[in-house]
């Protein structure tokens, strides 16, 4: 065993020595009677040091001290014992007691229960002499000739132990195991124990040593001798020891025994343990059993046996699941229901387990603990006393526990309102537990945050650090952070939000160093005011929620707001209203505030709110009063902005063909967009879209439906939009009717239950299923017309009202009176439509009606269909019967076009010329169409001729001058061909080439274009040929030079003319003139293909203006 071990065999050898010698002392001053005063006095005298029967060692000195306390009705004093002198302590060594020390008596004056403490310091080095033995001692009052003045003083006995300390220290050292199984034997050659004589000048003679283990005892007897601060090792044991039998901590018994002095015993401890045995435990905190346990919890032990003991041991080693080998930390002893709380605050991480009764020493039996870390640290170094979610980072490798928050000068009030949101502690502790401390409990995590909301507390800003210790560890840290006045700011997206009336809009708010601002809707003139808390909920500095203007003040006003991705809360609880002397407690709530003489004096809404601009403002406490005027103030005002609700339109119905599919195949409008084309024809089994350019209905089908705006984007039932055309008062009429009816018949109607409505952008658009036959209220048939009319009807006498004012938002009193039109002010829109089979037609028929395909690779069948544009159909091309070898080829990778044509390309080379077939247009597995064919000598694709490379596509001239402009022209097609090629500019072709290229060969074209005569302004200039065009945009800005355009031909035509009428007369002036001017005026043109032609019209009018000054 380690040196450790030995010091423990020493201290309990000093300990049991010690218990000795009080006992002894204890023995002695028990049984001493009580002294009595000559004249009747009584006297008790108590020994405090050492007590009575007490057992000293040799060479202890013990300086001895007593009590002496008067019990007598009379007092102790010189008085009434005038011969008293001192107080002697004596002891009896054999010849009877002698004084070994006094204490003075004279001026000793006890009342009756008096107490007085006597020390005898000079007995302490008389005590350290005696020799082993046993010794009578006692304390008496003596005078100066050494006589008894009181006898039968209180006496006791010393009895002192030979050497121990004082000569040597024994120690056990190696090979007596600390750990045996029940039964298990150490032979003699395993027994190994040293002995140590301290530093004395004595030595120790026949020294032998003895060990025992329960009813087993083992001897050296060697007698050894042992010098002054030596060392001998004795391991000439004669016995084999043996375990108990039954499980327990016991000790192995150390005996030395030597010439000089009495014999030495110790203990060494040692683990008694089965390792066989078949006993459970359960460990728990708060009843709750945890893969891993941390040092600091109180762990319980459960399932053990009653009233057992049992050691608490670290685990050293495994041997598979068994344990092989462990160190003893502590004792416990079970209770009556087999229950044990072990303390872990002192133990190391590691696996600890139980031995004792019947456990079996397993892994199964162990619990493993490990020391918590805890880190804790704010997110950021300050917050504003407006946050509302400030974060705490924890982190720890525990993953949930509860954390006892403090900080200096705030209370639990305080920590309380910072904390108590979201953090509610776990397993059953209470967050004010340590309420009375000023310390608030809340949930720890992993790798999280405990959120804290400043803004709900009225702390000062400031620097503060907040402490936080693990409820049920030893972990702990502390995090600091900065407290200030927030600076709070709140803006609307848009100054003004336009709406139409009855729809849904969506409204922005900006926040800065806030999560929430109080949202003001109306106010004192418009006859309506509302209130909404917004609150960012997810974290992006701004909020977005949705107004439905449709039910703004009605019974499902609650319903008028939503935000998808944050918070917004009608009448909230948080705003405050007061009158115009700041007085809060005049109204009860938003309504009493609103409908008051003492607030804004506002009547219920008697129909859904009408077009007008409604102020919105933003208040950062939510503090809403009126003045002495009653007009609406707000002092905490951080923005303004205007809804404006305008008065609803219908602009127009288009209809529109879509491939087949359900109503609600499309995700969202912009999806659907993508998949219509505008028709007045509809095949039947596709779809048809119903184009509607009106709003102001958006809200009441929002409500009936209850959805938001990107449900109505996404795409709603039918019913719901049908609800609004059935309902007796809104006055919205939708007639999707036959033009004409069978006999005895009513006209087939479109049924809306039985549609998808998709809404956005001041439209809907309605999808209907034509291949459900319950799409429509009768049967419809190929050729059958289809009116289209979408209306807003109005009474012509009275405007809609609510049946009850501010009530359900659905139900009027007025028949058919739209609720946004004054009356006989209707609106409406027609459309038409005609429903046709699904058909298609081929092109490249023969004379008999054959469609003739080319037998080549790439063959091409082409044609036209009225199937919807987008839907993927197949061309077949099959062979007729006894042709031979037969052939079915198809082209299954196509989409009809937006203008209804097909193009398939088959190859048809294991066909022949001349054999006949049968083409085949097919939607999915079904035929729409089919022709007779037959396959003919392939022919070469037509020639094509491409345009690209426009340059320049955008330019810019001052006019009169002249710009270059090219172009690239490749022939696409199969074969070689001729065309004009011509410069173009709005249209207008100015200048042209003739181009010839062969199939695949391309060129590059050049014009020169003269911009004389262009106003100031943007022109198309573009390159055309038969097949393709491409432009651009010439910019011409206006030229400084006032001669203008005309510089060329007007000068020189005018000048010229003017002077030979003048000198040589008319014949020649005009034929000067006329000359002069033209000839100038046509070189223009010549030198400038296109524009020259401007040019040469104003010279032809300058000089019929000279001829006429002529005449003249």
């Amino acid at each position: 065993m380690t040196n450790d071990t030995n010091y423990r065999g020493k201290a309990n050898a000093v300990f049991f020595a010690a218990v000795m010698v009080v006992s002894m002392f204890a023995a002695g001053f028990a049984a001493a009677p009580a002294a009595a005063v000559q004249d009747g006095t009584n006297v008790t005298i108590t020994y405090n040091t050492p007590s009575d029967d007490a057992s000293i060692t040799e060479g202890t000195e013990v300086t001895p001290d007593v009590t002496v306390e008067n019990t007598d009705s009379e007092n102790l004093n010189a008085t009434n014992l005038p011969s008293a002198d001192s107080f002697a302590f004596q002891v009896d060594s054999g010849d009877g007691f002698s004084t070994v020390d006094t204490a003075d008596f004279s001026g000793t004056n006890l009342a009756q229960g008096d107490t007085k403490d006597v020390t005898f310091s000079s007995a302490s080095s008389a005590i350290g002499n005696l020799a082993p033995g046993s010794y009578d001692h006692r304390v008496v009052l003596y005078n100066s000739s050494n006589d008894e003045v009181v006898t039968g003083t209180s006496s006791g006995d010393i009895s002192s132990s030979a050497l121990t300390l004082n000569v040597g220290d024994v120690t056990q050292a190696n090979n007596l195991p600390s750990e045996l199984d029940t039964g298990e034997s150490v032979s003699a050659s395993d027994i190994v124990v040293e002995v140590n004589n301290g530093p004395n000048s004595a030595q120790m003679t026949g020294v032998d040593v003895s060990v025992s283990l329960g009813s087993t005892t083992s001897s050296d007897t060697s007698g050894q001798t042992i010098a002054a601060d030596s060392t001998a090792t004795f391991n000439n044991f004669n016995n084999q020891l043996t375990a108990p039998l039954s499980s327990q901590s016991t000790n192995y018994t150390v005996t030395v025994s030597y010439s000089e002095g009495n014999d030495i015993t110790f203990d060494v401890p040692v683990e008694v343990g089965s390792t066989g045995g078949s006993g459970s435990v359960t460990f728990q905190v708060d009843d709750n059993s945890q893969g891993i346990y941390y040092q600091g919890q109180d762990i319980n032990a459960t399932d053990l046996e009653q009233n057992t003991d049992y050691t608490l041991r670290s685990v050293d080693e495994f041997d598979g699941d068994q344990i092989s080998s462990s160190t003893f930390e502590s004792e416990y002893t079970s209770d009556g229901d087999g229950f044990i709380d072990l303390d872990t605050e002192d133990l190391e991480s590691g696996d600890y387990f139980l031995r004792g009764g019947d456990l079996a020493e397993t892994r199964d039996n162990t619990f493993e603990l490990t020391v918590q870390n805890f880190a804790a640290e704010w997110e950021e170094d300050s917050y504003d006393t407006g946050e509302t979610a400030a974060e705490i980072t924890t982190e720890s490798q525990r993953n949930s526990y509860n954390v006892i928050i403090s900080a200096d000068s705030l209370d639990y009030e305080d920590l309380e309102a910072l904390f108590a949101g979201d953090n509610s502690p776990v397993n059953d502790v209470e967050i004010d537990e340590n309420a009375e401390d000023d310390e608030i409990i809340v949930e720890g995590y992993r790798n999280d945050q405990i959120i804290a909301n400043f803004s709900n507390t009225s702390i000062d800003s400031g620097d503060y650090q907040f402490d936080m210790e693990v409820y049920d560890t030893e972990a702990s840290d502390s995090a600091s952070v900065t407290v200030q006045e927030e600076d709070v700011e709140a803006s609307f997206g848009d100054s003004i939000t336009t709406a139409a009336a009855g729809d849904v809009t969506n409204v922005t708010v900006d926040l800065e160093d806030t999560s929430e601002a109080y949202i003001g809707i109306g106010g004192s003139d418009a006859g309506f005011f509302d209130v909404v808390r917004v609150e960012d909920d997810d974290d992006d500095d701004e909020v977005t929620f949705e107004v439905n203007t449709r039910v703004l003040g009605t019974n499902q006003a609650s319903d008028a707001y939503y935000s998808a991705d944050d918070i917004v809360e009608r009448a909230p609880s948080g705003a405050t209203y007061e009158d115009e002397d700041g007085d809060s407690s005049t109204f009860s709530d938003l309504n009493d505030f609103r409908t008051s003489s003492d607030g804004l004096d506002q009547g219920q809404l008697i129909r859904p709110a009408q077009p007008g601009e409604y102020e919105m403002v933003a208040s950062g406490d939510g503090v809403f009063a009126v003045d002495e005027d009653g007009d609406l103030t707000v002092d905490d005002e951080l923005d303004i902005a205007t809804l404006d609700l305008v008065e609803p339109t219908i602009d127009g119905v288009t209809v529109h063909t879509s491939p087949s599919g359900d109503t609600d195949e499309d995700d969202d409008v912009s999806e659907l967009l993508e998949e219509v084309t505008p028709s007045d024809t509809v095949a039947l089994d596709d779809r048809m879209v119903l184009q509607v350019e009106a709003d102001g209905v958006e809200g009441f089908v929002a409500q009936q439906s209850s959805a938001d705006l990107n449900e109505l984007d996404e795409g709603v039932e039918g019913s719901a939009f049908n609800a609004l055309l059935t309902n007796d008062y809104e006055g919205v009429n939708f007639e999707v009717e036959a033009s004409s009816a069978t006999a005895n018949q009513e006209p087939a109607q479109l049924d809306f239950t039985e549609t998808t409505v998709y809404f956005g952008d001041g439209q809907f658009f309605v999808v209907v299923d034509t291949s459900n036959d319950d799409s429509f209220t009768q049967s419809v048939s190929d050729g059958e017309d289809f009116d289209v009319t979408y209306e807003y009807v109005t009474d012509e006498d009275n405007r809609y009202e609510f049946d009850n004012a501010g009530g359900e938002y659905n139900v009027g009193d007025t028949d058919d009176a739209f609720p946004y039109y004054d009356t006989e002010s209707d609106a409406s829109t027609e459309a038409s439509f005609t429903l046709e089979d699904r058909d298609a037609t081929f092109d490249n028929t023969n004379a008999d009606g054959d469609v003739e395909v080319g037998v080549s690779e790439e063959a091409t069948v082409t044609g036209t269909t009225n199937v919807a544009p987008g839907t993927d159909i197949s061309v077949r091309l099959r062979s007729a019967s006894g042709v031979s070898p037969g052939f079915i080829l198809t082209d299954d990778d196509l989409e009809i076009a937006e203008d209804g044509t097909f193009e398939a390309t088959i190859d048809t080379t294991e066909g022949q010329v001349d054999d006949e077939a049968t083409v085949n247009f097919r939607v999915g597995s079904s035929t729409v169409a089919d022709s007779d064919a037959v396959l003919v000598e392939a022919t070469q694709d037509p020639a094509t001729f491409e345009v690209s490379d426009l340059n320049p596509e955008e330019a810019t001239a001052t006019a009169g001058d002249s710009v270059d402009v090219s172009a690239t022209i490749e022939n696409t097609g199969g074969q070689e061909a001729t065309q004009d090629v011509a410069l173009t500019l709005d249209g207008d072709e100015l200048d042209s080439q003739e181009v010839t290229l062969a199939d695949g060969n391309s060129t590059t074209v050049e014009f020169t274009a003269d911009t004389s005569g262009l106003e100031a302004g943007d022109y198309t200039h573009g390159v055309a040929t038969d097949d393709d065009e491409a432009t651009g945009t010439l910019t011409i800005e206006a030229s400084g030079d006032s001669s203008g355009d005309d510089s060329s031909g007007d000068s020189s035509g005018d000048s010229e003319g003017d002077s030979s009428g003048d000198s040589e007369g008319d014949s020649s002036g005009d034929s000067e003139g006329d000359s002069e001017g033209d000839s100038e005026g046509d070189s223009t043109d010549d030198g400038t293909p296109g524009f020259g032609a401007l040019v040469a019209l104003v010279a032809l009018i300058a000089a019929a203006l000279l001829a006429t000054r002529r005449n003249e």
